[in-house]
C-alpha cells in the first residue's frame, strides 16, 4: 500500500516513524502532566494546555523533516506506517484531524501465518505464540473499534488486503477519493518504485501484484484451531470465514 500511494508525485513514503511512539513518552512532559499517557491528555482541558495538540503536532512535524520525510518539492502528504500505530488512533486523530487513516484489513488467519513467517525484530512479545498472537489481533481490533465509536468524526478509511489484490484499480481509486488528490495510472505498478521499503516484505512489493498469500491459512487450518475462539469476533464482524 505505501508503494502504490508513494508512486503519486505528491505523496511521498515515510515508512514506519517512530515518532507517534515517541510522543506517547514524552507527551506528559510536553504537557506539563504528573500523569502519564493517555491520562496525561486530559490537561487539554486546561486553559493553558489550550493549544498542547498544536504543541504535539509540530514536534511530530519538526522530528518529521529532521529525518528528510517529505521534503521534495510537490509533495502534499507523507505516509507513516509504524506497526501498532493504531493502537494510538485517537491521538492521532486529535494531533490530526484532516489526515486519513488508512487502515489495511486482512484475515486474521492469514495474519497469524504471516506473524509465524517473518522473525520480527520488534515483536512486542505478542508473536511468540499462536495464542498470544490471537489474544493480541482481538484486544487491538476491539481497541481500534472503541476508536471509532468514541470519535465518529475521524477520517478512518478500512481497506481490504484481498480487496487490492483481486480489484486493484478499484480500490486505489476509493482511497485517493478519501485523501484528496486525483488518481495516478502509476500508482497501479507499485513494483516499479524504486525506492526501498524499509518492511518485512521488501522483497515482495518489488514484485508485480500476486495471491499466493490469499487464503493461506487454509493448508495450515488444523494448527490454527486453538486460536479460532479468539478470532471469531473479529471475523465474523469483518465478513471472514473458515469454510
Amino acid at each position: 500500500m505505501e508503494q502504490s500511494l508513494s508512486a503519486h508525485p505528491m505523496i511521498a513514503a515515510g515508512d514506519e516513524l517512530p515518532l507517534i511512539h515517541d510522543l506517547t513518552e514524552t507527551l506528559p512532559r510536553l504537557l506539563g502532566s504528573p500523569l502519564a499517557y493517555p491520562e496525561a491528555l486530559s490537561e487539554l482541558w486546561m486553559g493553558d494546555q489550550r493549544e498542547g495538540l498544536d504543541l504535539l503536532r509540530d514536534v511530530y512535524l519538526q522530528r518529521s523533516r529532521q529525518m528528510g520525510i517529505g521534503q521534495a518539492p510537490g509533495t502534499h502528504y507523507f505516509t507513516d506506517k509504524m506497526p501498532l500505530n493504531e493502537t494510538h488512533l485517537g491521538l492521532i486523530a486529535l494531533m490530526f484531524p484532516a489526515s486519513p487513516l488508512i487502515h489495511v484489513i486482512r484475515h486474521p488467519l492469514d495474519i497469524m501465518v504471516s506473524a509465524f513467517s517473518n522473525h520480527f525484530t520488534h515483536g512486542f512479545c505478542c508473536a511468540t505464540a499462536l495464542e498470544t498472537a490471537a489474544l493480541h489481533y482481538a484486544r487491538i481490533f476491539d481497541l481500534v473499534a472503541h476508536y471509532r465509536a468514541e470519535m465518529p468524526g475521524i477520517r478512518y478509511r478500512a481497506i481490504r488486503y484481498e480487496d487490492i489484490v483481486l480489484r486493484q484499480e478499484e480500490s486505489l481509486r476509493g482511497l485517493f477519493d478519501v485523501i484528496g488528490v486525483d488518481f495516478d495510472p502509476a500508482c497501479l505498478t507499485f513494483h516499479s518504485n524504486r525506492r526501498y521499503a524499509r518492511t518485512a516484505s521488501y522483497a515482495q512489493v518489488t514484485e508485480p501484484l500476486y495471491d499466493r498469500s490469499v487464503g493461506r491459512w487454509r493448508q495450515y487450518r488444523r494448527h490454527l484451531e486453538p486460536v479460532l475462539p479468539i478470532l471469531a469476533p473479529a471475523m465474523a464482524q469483518l465478513g471472514y470465514d473458515v469454510s
